[in-house]
Protein backbone atom coordinates (compact mmCIF):
# COMPACT_ATOMS: atom_id res chain seq x y z
CA UNK A 1 0.00 0.00 0.00
CA UNK A 2 1.61 3.36 -1.01
CA UNK A 3 4.34 2.28 -2.23
CA UNK A 4 4.00 4.45 -5.90
CA UNK A 5 3.64 7.39 -3.75
CA UNK A 6 6.32 6.60 -1.31
CA UNK A 7 8.89 6.15 -4.65
CA UNK A 8 8.09 8.79 -6.61
CA UNK A 9 8.57 11.08 -3.34
CA UNK A 10 11.85 9.43 -3.08
CA UNK A 11 12.97 10.10 -6.97
CA UNK A 12 11.42 13.87 -5.76
CA UNK A 13 13.89 13.89 -3.34
CA UNK A 14 16.98 12.84 -5.59
CA UNK A 15 15.47 15.29 -7.97
CA UNK A 16 15.96 17.45 -5.58
CA UNK A 17 19.68 16.81 -4.99
CA UNK A 18 18.94 16.05 -1.69
CA UNK A 19 21.78 14.31 0.96
CA UNK A 20 21.49 10.29 0.39
CA UNK A 21 20.93 10.30 4.10
CA UNK A 22 17.58 12.56 3.43
CA UNK A 23 16.54 10.39 0.23
CA UNK A 24 17.24 7.25 2.29
CA UNK A 25 15.62 8.09 5.26
CA UNK A 26 12.46 10.27 4.42
CA UNK A 27 10.35 8.03 2.87
CA UNK A 28 11.04 5.70 5.41
CA UNK A 29 9.68 7.99 8.18
CA UNK A 30 6.55 8.30 5.53
CA UNK A 31 6.08 5.06 5.23
CA UNK A 32 5.78 4.89 9.12
CA UNK A 33 3.61 7.57 9.41
CA UNK A 34 1.33 5.74 7.07
CA UNK A 35 1.56 2.42 8.59
CA UNK A 36 0.56 4.02 11.77
CA UNK A 37 -2.75 5.93 10.92
CA UNK A 38 -3.98 3.00 8.63
CA UNK A 39 -5.83 5.49 6.59
CA UNK A 40 -6.07 6.73 2.96
CA UNK A 41 -4.22 9.52 1.76
CA UNK A 42 -7.37 11.78 0.97
CA UNK A 43 -8.56 10.83 4.58
CA UNK A 44 -5.77 11.93 6.64
CA UNK A 45 -6.41 15.06 8.57
CA UNK A 46 -4.49 17.28 11.20
CA UNK A 47 -5.23 15.01 13.96
CA UNK A 48 -3.46 12.02 12.56
CA UNK A 49 0.00 13.83 12.01
CA UNK A 50 -0.64 15.45 15.78
CA UNK A 51 -1.47 11.81 16.98
CA UNK A 52 1.60 10.26 15.58
CA UNK A 53 3.83 13.10 16.69
CA UNK A 54 2.59 12.63 20.23
CA UNK A 55 3.56 8.80 19.94
CA UNK A 56 6.94 10.00 18.62
CA UNK A 57 6.94 11.94 21.58
CA UNK A 58 6.33 9.17 24.14
CA UNK A 59 8.30 6.78 22.05
CA UNK A 60 11.19 4.76 23.81
CA UNK A 61 13.86 5.32 22.22
CA UNK A 62 15.57 1.62 20.99
CA UNK A 63 18.83 2.26 20.65
CA UNK A 64 19.62 3.90 23.90
CA UNK A 65 17.76 5.02 27.54
CA UNK A 66 15.33 7.40 27.27
CA UNK A 67 13.33 8.69 24.54
CA UNK A 68 14.19 9.93 21.40
CA UNK A 69 15.79 12.99 20.23
CA UNK A 70 14.17 15.58 19.16
CA UNK A 71 16.16 16.14 16.17
CA UNK A 72 15.24 12.70 15.27
CA UNK A 73 11.23 13.84 15.61
CA UNK A 74 11.71 16.89 14.27
CA UNK A 75 13.17 15.27 10.85
CA UNK A 76 10.58 12.67 10.91
CA UNK A 77 8.16 15.55 10.80
CA UNK A 78 9.75 17.07 8.01
CA UNK A 79 9.66 14.16 5.73
CA UNK A 80 5.60 14.20 6.18
CA UNK A 81 5.17 17.76 5.86
CA UNK A 82 8.07 17.15 2.70
CA UNK A 83 5.67 14.28 1.28
CA UNK A 84 2.15 15.82 1.80
CA UNK A 85 3.80 19.20 0.29
CA UNK A 86 4.84 17.27 -2.79
CA UNK A 87 1.39 15.58 -3.36
CA UNK A 88 -0.23 18.79 -3.22
CA UNK A 89 1.88 20.12 -5.54
CA UNK A 90 1.26 17.45 -7.87
CA UNK A 91 -2.48 17.98 -7.18
CA UNK A 92 -3.02 14.48 -5.62
CA UNK A 93 -4.20 15.74 -2.40
CA UNK A 94 -6.87 18.93 -2.26
CA UNK A 95 -5.90 19.98 0.36
CA UNK A 96 -2.33 19.83 2.57
CA UNK A 97 -3.35 17.88 6.27
CA UNK A 98 -0.14 19.27 7.32
CA UNK A 99 -0.87 22.18 9.76
CA UNK A 100 1.83 21.80 12.84
CA UNK A 101 4.03 24.76 13.75
CA UNK A 102 7.40 22.82 13.32
CA UNK A 103 10.10 23.74 16.19
CA UNK A 104 13.61 23.65 15.18
CA UNK A 105 15.53 21.47 17.71
CA UNK A 106 18.69 23.18 19.06
CA UNK A 107 21.26 21.64 16.96
CA UNK A 108 19.23 21.43 13.25
CA UNK A 109 21.36 21.85 10.25
CA UNK A 110 21.86 24.90 9.02
CA UNK A 111 20.84 25.20 5.79
CA UNK A 112 22.85 28.32 4.17
CA UNK A 113 26.07 28.78 4.49
CA UNK A 114 27.82 32.67 4.74
CA UNK A 115 28.94 34.22 1.90
CA UNK A 116 32.61 34.38 3.93
CA UNK A 117 32.01 30.55 4.29
CA UNK A 118 31.56 30.14 0.87
CA UNK A 119 35.15 31.75 0.44
CA UNK A 120 36.72 29.45 2.47
CA UNK A 121 35.22 26.50 0.55
CA UNK A 122 36.96 27.79 -2.43
CA UNK A 123 40.18 28.69 -1.21
CA UNK A 124 40.15 25.03 0.42
CA UNK A 125 39.63 23.27 -3.25
CA UNK A 126 42.90 21.62 -4.36
CA UNK A 127 41.54 20.07 -7.04
CA UNK A 128 39.89 21.19 -10.68
CA UNK A 129 36.90 18.83 -9.63
CA UNK A 130 36.60 20.33 -5.94
CA UNK A 131 36.25 24.04 -7.72
CA UNK A 132 34.18 22.52 -10.67
CA UNK A 133 31.35 21.68 -8.13
CA UNK A 134 31.68 24.12 -6.24
CA UNK A 135 31.01 26.79 -9.32
CA UNK A 136 28.03 24.31 -10.54
CA UNK A 137 26.04 23.72 -7.25
CA UNK A 138 27.00 27.52 -5.52
CA UNK A 139 28.04 29.53 -8.50
CA UNK A 140 24.94 28.51 -10.71
CA UNK A 141 22.64 26.78 -8.28
CA UNK A 142 22.40 23.42 -9.89
CA UNK A 143 20.46 20.51 -8.22
CA UNK A 144 22.79 17.38 -8.04
CA UNK A 145 20.70 15.44 -10.74
CA UNK A 146 21.07 18.78 -13.26
CA UNK A 147 25.19 18.17 -12.62
CA UNK A 148 25.43 14.61 -13.05
CA UNK A 149 23.51 15.07 -16.25
CA UNK A 150 25.36 18.64 -17.07
CA UNK A 151 27.33 17.36 -21.15
CA UNK A 152 30.22 19.39 -22.24
CA UNK A 153 27.70 20.63 -25.11
CA UNK A 154 25.71 22.86 -22.47
CA UNK A 155 28.36 24.76 -21.92
CA UNK A 156 29.09 27.62 -24.04
CA UNK A 157 32.34 29.09 -23.50
CA UNK A 158 32.09 31.94 -26.31
CA UNK A 159 28.52 33.39 -25.37
CA UNK A 160 29.31 32.79 -22.09
CA UNK A 161 26.09 30.98 -21.20
CA UNK A 162 25.39 27.43 -19.19
CA UNK A 163 22.27 25.57 -20.73
CA UNK A 164 20.24 23.29 -18.07
CA UNK A 165 18.33 21.50 -20.79
CA UNK A 166 15.92 19.31 -18.90
CA UNK A 167 15.68 20.21 -14.77
CA UNK A 168 12.73 19.61 -12.59
CA UNK A 169 9.92 18.68 -13.97
CA UNK A 170 11.86 18.88 -17.50
CA UNK A 171 12.27 22.32 -17.07
CA UNK A 172 14.71 24.05 -19.39
CA UNK A 173 16.35 27.22 -18.62
CA UNK A 174 19.79 29.65 -19.79
CA UNK A 175 22.14 31.52 -16.95
CA UNK A 176 25.15 33.51 -17.67
CA UNK A 177 28.62 32.66 -16.24
CA UNK A 178 31.48 34.96 -14.60
CA UNK A 179 34.39 35.76 -15.94
CA UNK A 180 36.46 33.37 -13.22
CA UNK A 181 33.56 30.40 -13.83
CA UNK A 182 34.23 30.52 -17.66
CA UNK A 183 38.17 30.15 -16.78
CA UNK A 184 38.00 27.45 -14.76
CA UNK A 185 35.44 25.93 -17.07
CA UNK A 186 37.98 25.75 -19.99
CA UNK A 187 40.79 25.21 -18.22
CA UNK A 188 39.54 21.59 -16.81
CA UNK A 189 38.10 20.94 -20.22
CA UNK A 190 41.90 21.19 -21.30
CA UNK A 191 42.83 19.07 -18.41
CA UNK A 192 40.43 16.48 -19.65
CA UNK A 193 40.88 16.34 -23.20
CA UNK A 194 45.14 15.99 -22.36
CA UNK A 195 44.51 12.60 -20.49
CA UNK A 196 41.98 12.03 -23.06
CA UNK A 197 38.78 12.06 -20.70
CA UNK A 198 36.84 14.34 -23.38
CA UNK A 199 33.43 13.13 -23.07
CA UNK A 200 29.92 14.07 -23.25
CA UNK A 201 29.60 14.41 -19.42
CA UNK A 202 31.00 17.60 -17.98
CA UNK A 203 31.90 16.22 -14.88
CA UNK A 204 33.67 12.83 -15.15
CA UNK A 205 35.80 10.90 -12.64
CA UNK A 206 39.56 9.37 -13.71
CA UNK A 207 38.16 7.06 -15.77
CA UNK A 208 36.69 9.85 -17.86
CA UNK A 209 32.92 8.51 -17.07
CA UNK A 210 29.96 10.41 -15.17
CA UNK A 211 30.79 11.41 -12.09
CA UNK A 212 27.74 10.01 -9.86
CA UNK A 213 26.26 11.57 -7.49
CA UNK A 214 27.55 10.17 -4.56
CA UNK A 215 31.02 10.96 -5.67
CA UNK A 216 30.07 14.42 -5.79
CA UNK A 217 28.51 14.43 -2.41
CA UNK A 218 31.60 13.18 -0.96
CA UNK A 219 33.72 15.74 -2.69
CA UNK A 220 31.78 18.41 -1.33
CA UNK A 221 32.17 16.52 2.35
CA UNK A 222 35.99 16.39 1.79
CA UNK A 223 36.02 19.88 0.93
CA UNK A 224 33.81 20.96 4.73
CA UNK A 225 36.52 18.49 6.34
CA UNK A 226 39.01 20.79 5.28
CA UNK A 227 37.82 23.75 6.95
CA UNK A 228 38.24 24.33 11.20
CA UNK A 229 34.55 25.66 11.45
CA UNK A 230 32.09 24.09 8.90
CA UNK A 231 30.96 20.38 10.08
CA UNK A 232 30.27 17.81 7.50
CA UNK A 233 27.42 16.94 9.11
CA UNK A 234 25.80 20.44 9.22
CA UNK A 235 25.17 20.88 5.59
CA UNK A 236 24.04 18.77 2.53
CA UNK A 237 25.54 19.51 -1.09
CA UNK A 238 21.77 21.37 -1.38
CA UNK A 239 23.05 23.88 1.14
CA UNK A 240 25.17 25.25 -1.71
CA UNK A 241 21.81 25.87 -3.17
CA UNK A 242 20.07 27.74 -0.74
CA UNK A 243 23.38 29.80 -0.17
CA UNK A 244 23.75 31.39 -3.32
CA UNK A 245 19.44 32.01 -3.59
CA UNK A 246 20.04 33.56 -0.22
CA UNK A 247 23.34 35.43 -1.30
CA UNK A 248 21.96 36.48 -4.42
CA UNK A 249 18.95 38.08 -2.37
CA UNK A 250 21.26 40.33 -0.02
CA UNK A 251 22.92 41.61 -2.98
CA UNK A 252 19.05 42.75 -4.01
CA UNK A 253 18.88 40.66 -6.92
CA UNK A 254 14.70 40.65 -7.53
CA UNK A 255 13.34 37.26 -5.60
CA UNK A 256 11.65 37.04 -10.16
CA UNK A 257 15.18 37.24 -11.06
CA UNK A 258 16.28 34.55 -8.46
CA UNK A 259 13.25 32.01 -9.65
CA UNK A 260 14.15 32.17 -13.06
CA UNK A 261 17.80 31.81 -11.82
CA UNK A 262 17.08 28.48 -9.81
CA UNK A 263 14.10 27.09 -12.16
CA UNK A 264 11.65 27.29 -9.63
CA UNK A 265 8.24 26.59 -11.04
CA UNK A 266 6.36 29.03 -8.40
CA UNK A 267 7.17 32.12 -7.05
CA UNK A 268 6.15 30.92 -3.92
CA UNK A 269 9.10 28.67 -3.86
CA UNK A 270 11.60 31.12 -4.09
CA UNK A 271 10.30 33.85 -1.53
CA UNK A 272 10.93 30.77 1.16
CA UNK A 273 14.83 32.24 0.45
CA UNK A 274 13.34 35.54 1.43
CA UNK A 275 12.24 34.95 4.76
CA UNK A 276 15.53 33.03 5.36
CA UNK A 277 17.15 36.03 4.23
CA UNK A 278 15.42 38.46 6.56
CA UNK A 279 16.08 36.13 9.46
CA UNK A 280 19.88 36.10 8.82
CA UNK A 281 19.83 40.57 8.44
CA UNK A 282 17.85 39.63 12.32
Amino acid sequence: MFEDEIYNYRKELENLGYSKSIVNNYPKYVQSFLEFTQELLENINEEHIKNYSNYLQNRPNQRRQGKLSESYIHSQQLAIKGFFDYLERIDQIKRNPFTLKLKSPKHQQRIVLTQSEIKTLYKTAQTPEETIILHLCYGCGLRRSEVINLNTKDIDLEKKLLYVRKGKNKKRRVMPLTETIIKDFSNYIEINTFFNKISEPFLVNQSGKRMSGDMIYSIFKTLLKRTKNLKPETFTLHSLRHSIATHLLENDMSVEMVRDFLGHSQLSTTQIYTRINQLNMR
